[in-house]
């Protein structure tokens, strides 16, 4: 759900289709270079360079006050973290500025960027539905606490941020504290991170090892839930409105503006209806 699974690779959806636009692109632009226009070769690597780095540079600046505090995490693209339509914007203007030297661009340029451009955005509106991304809902799961208590998942009445993990999986690792802080900073959204097929001492252990509160941590040892969500790879976050309806999914590790707009959104009007 979500997802796009080749082998051992999991790819979010929105990075599969950005990506289909990308090698229409560059393809295309070898497929012509071969046949007799050498230039347009080189315009198409600069074009995706220039839409990559001017996607990314977008996200930075909307999100420039946690960036600005930490300026490293600039690097950090394998969180996701992209403006698409910056990233068009500076592939426009860059293929403008080729053009301007070479010539001969000047049809070849404007043609093959629409037929990339309807490779990226035409699946994502097509597939992606709007509003809530599916009929998915939250399973009606009892899960426990590392305390033992029990959790029906269904029975909370609020909008909730459910985050499935592993204690050996890197990227949850490095997500983790972040969830926390948004679990603290957002009270009126419940943040599970639930932990996949492991044993209450090994999370225990872990926890209190990276010195991360128990709070919010549920155990799911068959797997149960990963399974009745489809989870495709660690780890995955998914958002419900009060209701227990599926409104977004991310897949691999989240970044702090991403999940601290999704937060935003949960504990808006639409998020708690």
């Amino acid at each position: 759900m979500g997802a796009l699974t080749l082998g051992p690779l999991v790819l979010s959806l929105d990075r599969a289709y950005a990506g289909l636009g990308f090698a229409v692109l560059l393809l295309g632009a070898e497929w012509l270079a071969r046949r007799g226009r050498p230039e347009v070769a080189s315009w198409g690597w600069q074009a995706a360079l220039a839409a990559f780095v001017g996607a990314r540079a977008g996200f930075v600046l909307v999100n420039l006050e946690h960036y600005g505090a930490a300026p490293a995490a600039i690097l950090a693209i394998w969180q996701g973290g992209f403006e698409p339509w910056w990233g068009v914007a500076a592939a426009a203007a860059a293929s403008v500025v080729f053009a301007v030297r070479a010539p001969a661009l000047r049809r070849v340029a404007p043609s093959l960027g629409v037929v990339a451009l309807a490779a990226w955005w035409l699946p994502s509106a097509l597939f992606t539905p709007s509003g809530h991304v599916s009929a998915a809902r939250l399973p009606p799961l009892e899960l426990e606490t590392l305390e033992g208590q029990i959790v029906s998942l269904v029975d909370l009445g609020e909008p909730s941020v459910v985050n499935v993990w592993a204690t050996w999986c890197p990227p949850c690792r490095r997500e983790m504290p972040i969830l926390f802080e948004a679990a603290d900073a957002t009270p009126g959204v419940r943040v599970w991170l639930v932990n996949q097929r492991e044993s209450p001492a090994a999370v225990r252990a872990y926890l209190d090892a990276a010195g991360l509160p128990h709070d919010g941590v549920l155990l799911d040892p068959s797997g149960a839930l990963g399974s009745a969500l489809r989870v495709a790879g660690l780890p995955t976050t998914f958002a419900f409105d009060a209701q227990g309806a599926l409104i977004h999914v991310h897949v691999g590790e989240i970044s702090a503006p991403a999940l601290r707009s999704l937060m935003a959104r949960l504990a808006g009007p639409d998020g708690a209806r």
